[in-house]
């Protein structure tokens, strides 16, 4: 039996320390394209803000605040953006158009390179 305890403690840890990678594993965002984001970030109406007890989603055109869990609040704001980009978004070229919700062009992008554009079309589905 006393064989056993000195390895129930390395196990115990182990798989502590396990559950936790999983877990900020899982709570970590998809990558971006930094360029091409950073230009689309001031479009997009979903804001992170700090509260006392941890973080909530903002969204600035409602003035509504969704808030998830601490561990799924960047795979929330990741949906949130994906379904803003699939309605909002148009790739024509090598431009990435901005739309509003009454289908006017906001802005014009132009998408760095072929990189940055498959990811477009991989993250927002357009």
């Amino acid at each position: 039996m006393q064989k056993y305890s000195k390895y129930l403690a390395i196990a115990l840890g182990l798989g502590f320390f396990l559950i936790a990678l999983v877990a900020f594993l899982n709570g970590q965002p998809e990558s971006r394209d930094k360029q091409l984001y950073s230009q689309l970030k001031p479009y997009i109406p979903y804001k992170i803000e700090k509260k006392m007890s941890g973080l909530y989603i903002l969204d600035t055109q409602t003035g509504k605040k969704i808030e998830p869990s601490n561990l799924e609040v960047y795979n929330v704001l990741d949906n949130l953006e994906k379904d803003w980009g699939a309605k909002h978004l148009r790739i024509e070229g090598d431009k990435l158009i901005v739309i509003d919700d009454l289908n006017r062009t906001v802005t014009t992008i132009k998408i760095p390179s072929r990189k940055a554009a498959e990811w477009a079309h991989k993250f927002y589905g357009i």
